[in-house]
């Protein structure tokens, strides 16, 4: 009996390494097999090691001496061995990180702590502290609220972000996503915001763009509450909080606004993690369902063969002749939710049409939401996003005091 029972847990084993290997695509299994393949790829040595210990546990109770425990003793051997080959190329993280950086000449910044590594699940690191559910918005009788985290005091003003959750704009929240770089950003003496917006299908587009936007401008307004630079505050998103902050960054017509005349919703900086840069899936990146059956009745409430001009504009890729800030775009190369060739495609656009500095970090066996657990990429990835915000920083700093210098 424990020979078969050990058989089964290394089929079902195989079945989820091969899944991580080769993710399905298809309209009903995309986002099932995506979880698996993300919780699979990203806590990879660790499901290496949960195998390990299963092994020893049937050893010890003799299923090893039965047929089918030694056949499973070879597929467990079999998938743990591919799973160690598809974490590989996450050993190529820093390097990937390392070369954006050099292109863009980024300044140093400290480093994320590598014991982080040994407990993946992110929480509040030690010596920053966090403020819960600070209200910024009031809409359709929802109460918009964000968490804002600080380290311990610096002198002078702080530099600002606000992160935008993804959730394929359905669902998500702010205690979820985002914590990895809300986290070391605040170490590094930054407030940091991370919010949340209304989802559809309750809430429809451009909804979650005026709720980033009113997010921006609250902070701002606030920013003496927590000694905070009132001049610079950059946005950051993963996913379809990537689309959200892109759309943010790149529109300024009413619709799109905070809501209230006079207020600075305004942005200078933006990291984009793995987004949704095109809702008309004009390079057929995407399984049909993702236009027809998400973006044409939860997000926008239209059609595309009526109303294609809605799509376009609510498409970062129909606005890059409007960036004019600077921008980090990160993406994994074996994202299945949000495939690579599209994020490319927007950061070559993007580097056409901006005078200012465009990042573009492709890293190595990377699934989708691959920075929500601590793991190799997920340093790589914030460490590179930290010091671009960074320069940004202090080159908004430095422009600025050279034009007092030039008015005084």
């Amino acid at each position: 009996m424990a020979g078969w029972l050990f058989l089964l847990i290394a089929l079902a084993g195989a079945a989820i390494v091969f899944n991580a290997a080769r993710p399905l695509r298809g309209p009903i299994s995309l986002v099932p097999s995506w979880i698996l393949a993300f919780l699979t790829l990203d806590l990879a040595l660790f499901h290496i090691a949960l195998a390990l210990v299963f092994t020893g546990g049937f050893a010890l109770i003799g299923a090893l001496d039965t047929a089918p425990g030694k056949l499973a003793l070879l597929l467990v051997t079999g998938s743990s061995a591919v799973l160690f080959v598809l974490w590989l190329p996450s050993l190529r993280a820093a390097s990937t990180a390392d070369a954006v950086a050099a292109e863009l000449e980024l300044d140093d910044a400290e480093p994320v702590p590598r014991r982080l590594l040994l407990r993946p699940i992110p929480r509040v690191r030690d010596g920053v502290s966090v403020v819960r559910d600070v209200p910024f918005s009031r809409h359709d009788g929802r109460i918009l609220a964000m968490d804002i985290y600080r380290g311990s005091a610096h002198d002078g003003k702080r530099p600002g972000l606000v992160f935008l959750h993804g959730g394929a704009w359905v669902l998500g929240d702010k205690r979820e996503q985002g914590l990895p770089l809300c986290n070391h950003l605040a170490t590094l003496g930054w407030v940091c915001a991370n919010a949340n917006y209304r989802l559809s299908p309750g809430a429809t587009y451009p909804d979650h763009v005026v709720d980033a936007k009113e997010a921006v401008a609250w902070l701002r307004e606030h920013s003496d509450d927590y000694g905070m630079d009132p001049d610079f505050i950059a946005l950051a998103g993963n996913s379809a909080g990537a689309h959200i902050a892109a759309m943010t960054a790149l529109t300024d017509d009413p619709e799109s606004k905070d809501g209230e005349h006079g207020r600075d919703a305004s942005v200078q900086a933006i990291v984009t993690l793995y987004g949704v840069y095109d809702l008309t899936n004009r390079l057929g990146v995407h399984g049909q369902a993702f236009r027809d059956r998400l973006i044409g009745p939860h997000v926008l409430k239209a059609f595309f063969d009526t109303e294609p001009e809605r799509f376009h504009a609510a498409s970062p890729m129909d606005h890059v002749e409007r960036a004019s800030l600077p921008w980090l775009i990160l993406q994994g190369d074996r994202d299945s939710l949000t495939p690579v060739p599209e994020a490319r495609e927007f950061a070559r656009r993007l580097r056409e049409h901006s005078q200012h500095p465009v990042g573009y970090a492709e890293f190595p066996g990377a699934q989708h939401a691959f920075d929500i657990y601590y793991s190799l990429r997920t340093i790589a990835a914030v460490e590179l996003a930290a010091r671009f915000l960074v320069t940004a920083y202090r080159a908004a700093v430095a422009s600025s005091s050279n034009d007092a210098h030039r008015h005084s």
